[in-house]
């Protein structure tokens, strides 16, 4: 690399490797603390919808326990 330009060059696809490394690092570490991973998402996301729906469900109310009529 003799040319600044090489350097400058090297330097930038350096900068994006690590903004992609982080911008992952930090998708999939939302994911693993129970956070949603699509808060972030402008448009509308087939996960987050998921997310939205399955938590709807859990979330809704506690199981009904039945009566026993032997005791």
């Amino acid at each position: 690399m003799n040319s600044w330009q090489e350097w400058v060059v090297a330097l930038l696809l350096l900068l994006c490797a690590v903004r992609i490394i982080m911008s992952t690092y930090s998708f999939f570490h939302r994911a693993k603390g129970n956070g949603n991973p699509c808060d972030s998402c402008a448009s509308g996301c087939e996960l987050k919808d998921l997310y939205d729906k399955k938590r709807a469900e859990c979330g809704g109310g506690a199981k009904k326990k039945k009566k026993s009529c032997c005791g």
